[in-house]
């Protein structure tokens, strides 16, 4: 027992301390429905990553968004900004990036397939 099951349990607590859980996805039923069709792989896989279990990892999405925001700025109010460059082109062709403001004074930034709804849908 104690040659197995110390270090299994060891491995087991270094796993539960490095998990991250899955970020909560709310979806519409009408987008559901949509996502079967119009969905670009690359939007699949974003969402995929950000709702499973990770372990080890620092952050989820972390290299994308390594890539996405380039520099900071000051505004012209004398306010730190950081930009988010290529955007859309980063999450590949197709792809429609928005950002728009949501509830309860937080933003969201939309990433809108351009795909179609195919006419047997």
């Amino acid at each position: 027992m104690l040659t197995y099951g110390f270090p299994l349990a060891i491995i087991g607590m270094a796993l539960k301390y490095a998990e991250l859980k899955p970020v909560p996805c709310l979806t519409y039923s009408d987008a559901q429905a949509l996502k079967e069709t119009c969905a670009t792989p690359i939007l699949k896989q974003v969402k995929n990553d950000v709702t499973r279990y990770r372990y080890g990892d620092e952050q989820h999405l972390d290299e994308a968004l390594k890539r996405i925001f380039q520099y900071g700025r000051v505004t012209e109010e004398g306010k730190y900004c950081l930009v988010l460059a290529k955007f859309a082109s980063f999450f590949g062709p197709g792809i429609a990036a928005e950002i728009g403001k949501g509830e309860d004074n937080l933003y969201e930034v939309k990433l809108i397939s351009n795909t179609t709804p195919s006419a047997s849908s």
